[in-house]
């Protein structure tokens, strides 16, 4: 029999397994405990970009936390220098806020260093567990950090990388960890990556250490500070979620101290200053502070956790280690950390980061280790849903690849134009007859496109989107008399050319439209004001800059009301609007929220709670941004539709806000009303509801992923003869999280009872690649690769797709 031993066992120095010989005959292998230096591995607990943290056992039962270094990363003499000077820093900095040393091997083939562990959770993982910490706790955590960094910096050490998961909440105070890219002060270092490259996670860095990792000082620990207390009190830190674009916020934007107490935010703006030496000492940040109770911090839910945390350490202190991988084994090592769902929250990167959403959909997904979804959810309508079989597609009435490049593309038909458009960047309209391009807008040209082709709207005008009898534009009229005003106006779909124009205010103007009806438009606005002369070279701009939801008569350019902007709606379809008016939904601490806003006039109409899942594995705060919550809204006649998962689909009277009817189901795409039937899809079935009752007519299992309705437009389209929903490439699982593997394109169903007429199936870039060989791609070239954005639309029995470098259009019926 053979035994293979990982670590430093008695073998070859620097294997990752010595073979020993045991008497008997050819039996299976056996696997002894993996072992790091002197110590076993019980259980890994999570890693980073340069090493893997292992929860270990030493002889005498005693735990620690061993960080070792990547197998790829051991050999490389730039990560060795710098993990020397992280071990040389932790063992540099004692104190009653950090965890301290026990030992360390910094020459050995994979280089590690063990500290005493610590059976308390992250800061992120208290923020899940507790919710938006109150004002006395994050008095007690600021105060507990910035002592901890009066240690950090006494012992001439600047630490660079304090965030959420470098914070241990225990029950002695808040402990600081992971002095990975940790700086002496005196030290003459040079900068430990290349040019132009930050160091430090993008959430939290200062913008001098997005500058310059080198010119990175104390005053950077405070600027992380004053972050982590934002995120303790919100949920995400003072420039937003720490994906690539938070750079440019923070050397850039303002900070956004939305749900944090009042009675901080002078101290935390002050640690927020983009220049340094305008930042508090810590002694100043201690006395902003004051008073502080560390028993704040016991927090209910953290005391649970704290006392389960620390009995699992008593049973791992006895309890004997798992086996570890035998060579080629490629199975996860890591024994099972019961703990909670992983919290995706929307990662899809593409043009930066866009996509929200990817958490909705990991969210339906579920998880593929089998735990279960949150007791409340809604759920599927049937596990006995017949499963359509996919047919090929009829030839197309024609493709056209479009005259510019629109990276997320939104469709809409007005019968003899089809109209391509993009948020304001770009549109182009073509015949629907044949594909012929009647106009174009837009810089962003295709590499076939020209120059700027037939442009009626011209430079600086900005495509809104469809409303009544057109495509609202927004723009700054350049006359002579009202130049720097803005303006909106109505244009005819097939020339482009203006019918009505009205101005708004002078220092306002249209983003985006949210929802319409009729001659009113509800639109997301943006306004600058205040002056840039400055008194002084030291004094500070006098501007405002606001974000308002406004009700216009797009005929008359008449602004009915305003609102100020409920920042987190901005997040899946929150709006939709008819006779009686305006609506969205909001995200609060106990749920969620839906508004009805009076048409004329703005003022309330009512509102109606949609409390959180109490069996739920996030807290009520986070359940919207984890997908449970997540939103989206269709008025249809006098009632409210409404899709989330844990509601399920439900109509409301539009009027009083009394709720009709729901049912149970998991779709979360926006409902489409067509007739006396409300469609609306999944990540695997499509339904079709009577409008009236909420009895399910139809629903049908589709073979291939759906579209779970992201942020880029409409996903289902509808008419009375065909439903077309699109297909995802992407795929979700809990291991992997988002790919992008599978076809896209589209299913088309026949809407009276849902029988499949045909289906459209293309492999990622298949069609773009085509077309950029003919030196015209449009559609999704500016989007990461793998990651192609569709859009589709339907009239009657005509269905309109754009995705893959072209627009297509199809006469659905062909199938039936």
């Amino acid at each position: 029999m053979t035994v293979q031993q990982p670590g430093g066992g008695a073998g070859v120095p620097g294997s990752e397994y010595a073979t020993v010989q045991l008497p008997g005959g050819e039996e299976p292998t056996a696997v002894l405990p993996a072992t790091i230096g002197p110590y076993v591995v019980m259980r890994e607990l999570g890693g980073g970009g340069m090493g893997v943290v292992s929860l270990c056992r030493m002889t005498s039962g005693r735990l620690v936390a061993v960080k070792r270094v990547r197998e790829e990363y051991a050999d490389d003499p730039a990560f060795r220098s710098r993990f020397r000077r992280e071990v040389a820093a932790a063992r540099r900095v004692s104190g009653v806020y950090t965890v301290p040393v026990v030992d360390a091997d910094t020459e050995g083939p994979r280089p590690w260093i063990a500290t005493s562990y610590v059976p308390a959770p992250t800061l992120d993982q208290a923020v899940r567990l507790c919710g938006s910490f109150q004002e006395q706790a994050l008095r007690a955590l600021g105060t507990a950090l910035a002592e901890a960094l009066q240690v950090i910096h006494a012992a001439g050490v600047v630490h660079r990388d304090i965030k959420p998961g470098n914070v241990l909440v225990s029950p002695d105070g808040p402990l600081v960890i992971d002095f990975g890219i940790s700086r002496a002060l005196e030290s003459g270092e040079t900068r430990l990556t290349g040019t132009g490259t930050a160091i430090g996670s993008p959430a939290f860095m200062a913008p001098e250490q997005i500058a310059s990792s080198h010119d990175a000082g104390p005053e950077a620990d405070v600027f992380a500070l004053a972050g982590l207390l934002v995120y303790a009190a919100c949920g995400e830190g003072p420039f937003g979620p720490g994906d690539e674009s938070s750079l440019h916020r923070i050397m850039t934007a303002e900070h956004d101290l939305h749900g944090v107490p009042r009675t901080l935010h002078a101290l935390l703006t002050r640690c927020l200053d983009k220049s340094p030496s305008r930042r508090p000492g810590l002694e100043e940040v201690l006395a902003g502070l004051a008073p502080a109770d560390p028993r704040h911090l016991h927090l209910p839910a953290l005391r649970e956790e704290w006392t389960r945390r620390s009995q699992e350490a008593e049973l791992l202190a006895v309890a004997p280690p798992p086996p570890a991988r035998p060579p080629g084994d490629t199975a996860d090592t890591a024994v099972a950390n019961p703990g909670r769902r992983k919290l995706l929250i929307g990662s899809l990167a593409a043009l930066g980061v866009v996509a929200a959403g990817s958490g909705l959909a990991a969210y339906l997904a579920g998880r593929s280790d089998g735990t279960p979804k949150a007791k409340g959810a809604g759920k599927p309508l049937g596990s006995d849903v017949r499963t359509v079989k996919l047919t090929d597609p009829p030839k197309p009435l024609w493709a056209q690849a479009p005259p510019l490049t629109i990276t997320t593309p939104r469709l809409y038909s007005y019968g003899q134009t089809l109209l391509l458009y993009e948020g304001g960047y770009a549109a182009a309209a073509f015949a629907a007859a044949d594909g012929a391009v009647r106009w174009q807008h837009g810089s962003l040209q295709s590499q076939g496109g020209t120059a700027r082709g037939n442009d009626p709207i011209g430079v600086g005008g900005w495509v809104l989107g469809p409303v009544e009898g057109g495509i609202l534009v927004s723009a700054m009229s350049t006359a002579l008399g009202s130049a720097g005003k803005y303006y909106v106006s109505i244009v005819g779909p097939a020339t482009a050319r203006v019918k009505s124009k009205a101005a708004l205010g002078a220092s306002e103007y249209l983003v985006s439209i949210l929802a319409t009806h009729g001659s009113n438009a509800y639109c997301l606005s943006q306004a600058l004001s205040g002056g840039f002369d400055l008194a002084s070279p030291s004094a500070t701009p006098d501007y405002n800059y606001a974000q308002h939801v406004i009700a216009v008569d797009v005929k008359t350019g008449r602004i009915l009301w305003r609102q100020p902007l409920t920042t987190t709606s901005l997040y899946g379809v929150r709006y939709a609007a008819d006779g009686y008016g305006f609506y969205y939904t909001e995200d609060t601490d106990t749920g969620l929220t839906i508004h009805a806003l009076d048409a004329a006039s703005g003022r309330s109409r009512w509102s109606v709670k949609v409390p959180a899942d109490p069996d739920s594995d996030l807290p009520a705060y986070m359940q919207s941004a984890g997908g449970q919550l997540t939103s989206a809204l269709t008025a249809a006649g006098d009632l409210l539709l409404t899709v989330n998962v844990k509601g399920g689909l439900a109509a409301y009277d539009a009027k009083t806000g009394t709720r009709r009817w729901s049912v149970p189901m998991t779709a979360a795409t926006q409902p489409s009303v067509v007739g006396d039937l409300v469609l609306t899809n999944d990540l695997t079935q499509v339904h079709a509801v009577e409008l009236r009752t909420g009895k399910v007519r139809w629903s049908i299992t589709s073979p291939l992923t759906l579209s779970p309705g992201l942020e880029f437009g409409p996903t289902l389209a509808a008419s009375a003869d065909v439903t077309a929903v699109l297909f995802t490439p992407l795929s979700y699982t809990a291991t992997s999280g988002a790919g992008s593997d599978g076809p896209a394109g589209a299913l088309v169903l026949r809407t009276s009872d849902g029988k499949e007429l045909w289906a459209l199936q293309e492999k990622a870039g298949s069609a773009s690649s085509s077309a950029s060989s003919s030196g015209s791609s449009g559609i999704g070239s500016a989007i990461a690769k793998g990651v192609d954005i569709w859009a589709v639309a339907v009239r009657e029995d005509m269905v309109f797709l754009a995705g893959g470098g072209l627009v297509r259009v199809y006469g659905a019926a062909a199938g039936a």
